[in-house]
């Protein structure tokens, strides 16, 4: 697990290819603070593209979840659910490029 470690901004001014190197290279999570206040974090970029694949995954996760009790209000099938995506897809696809070739 990374490490969290708090510095300010007249540091990451001074020092900043020194500290992006701690960042990339030591796994550290940097909290940039002005005036006392935290107002950034820095962390690898590998760390940041997970982060942002979870942030997804949630969102995906809570999307379906919505989906399923709107169309359990409706009273609606799964069959019924996927006919109607299927034809929603059809229709984008149409407006989109034209006549779907299949």
């Amino acid at each position: 697990m990374a490490k969290t470690v708090v510095i300010n901004a007249s540091e990451l001014h001074r020092a900043a290819g020194k500290v992006l190197k701690r960042v990339a290279l030591q796994a550290e999570h940097l909290v940039v603070e002005r005036d006392g206040y935290p107002v950034a974090v820095l962390l690898s970029y590998p760390e940041y593209e997970e982060l942002m694949h979870l942030r997804a995954l949630a969102k995906h996760r809570d999307l379906v979840r919505a989906l399923g009790q709107e169309a359990e209000r409706q009273g609606l099938s799964e069959e019924q659910l996927l006919a109607e995506l299927e034809e929603d897809k059809r229709k984008a696809y149409n407006a989109a490029y034209g006549s779907n070739p299949a």
